[in-house]
């Protein structure tokens, strides 16, 4: 019986055959499990060490899914190249075995930590709210923020600075003789940037697993380590690409274990 390891190995022979230098274990992947990098008319995969041996045949299939992707479409924008018509079906099934391979810890700590955040600062806008009525969410307090001196109105816009060789930051409001409203105040000032910084860490993740070429990506490294589950969740994903005519689909349709 072929092991794990003869499987990578025969795989990386093929894609060597085509061009593309494989490394497995050598770098860090620009922090990713993997990464497709071309530069002129050379091509290269490169497999974090951080990836476990039963994950590496997986992601070099995601990876070269990228080369075929690159190859049909240089803007890698759509998937017209395999797709007549990306229909609403098509989509959700390819966001079906997109979701599959998300990292659901990860994602989900995100939007409880966002929720959390949205929680803080409701509440130290209910303390502010008592002690200072006319505090509106939605425009600049003046009132509030020109009674901050020097470097501490710096606060304001930034949690931390180093001024005149000592640093300043919102972990130690309490040691700059405010009132209880400003430090309320700059407590939700840096709460919302917190919260802002959140926000478009889960838009770009959004982004990111909704992107047409790693939709792609993900469903060809689904079919090709588990074509049997793939086929019963995207069976319409599944028809298109056994049908292809794309003369790089088929080194797609080379790959055989």
């Amino acid at each position: 019986m072929v092991s794990e390891r003869d499987r990578i190995l025969e795989l990386q022979k093929y894609l060597l055959s085509l061009g593309i230098s494989v490394n497995i274990g050598k770098n860090k992947a620009r922090g990713n499990k993997g990464v497709f990098i071309r530069k002129f008319n050379n091509f290269r995969i490169d497999i974090s060490k951080d990836v476990e041996e039963n994950d590496i045949m997986s992601v070099i299939l995601h990876e070269f899914a990228h080369y075929i992707h690159y190859l049909s479409d240089k803007n890698m924008s759509s998937l017209n190249f395999i797709f007549d018509d990306l229909t609403d079906e098509l989509k959700e099934e390819l966001i079906e075995i997109t979701v599959k391979n998300v990292p659901k810890d990860f994602a989900s700590a995100l939007y409880s930590q966002k929720q959390c955040l949205k929680n803080e600062v409701k509440s130290l806008i209910s303390q502010l709210k008592i002690l200072y009525p006319k505090f509106k969410i939605s425009k600049n307090n003046y009132d509030i923020e020109k009674k901050f001196d020097y470097p501490i109105k710096y606060l304001v816009k930034y949690d931390r600075i180093k001024y005149q060789g000592r640093l300043y930051s919102i972990e130690k409001l309490n040691e700059y003789n405010l009132t209880e409203v400003e430090e309320l105040y700059l407590k939700i000032k840096s709460k919302h940037r917190a919260l802002k910084r959140l926000c478009s860490k889960i838009n770009r993740l959004n982004k990111y697993y909704n992107n047409p070429t790693e939709l792609f990506a993900r469903f060809v490294a689904s079919y090709y380590t588990n074509k049997e589950y793939t086929e019963q969740k995207a069976p319409r994903a599944c028809y298109y690409i056994k049908k292809s005519k794309n003369k790089y689909i088929e080194r797609l349709n080379c790959i055989f274990y």
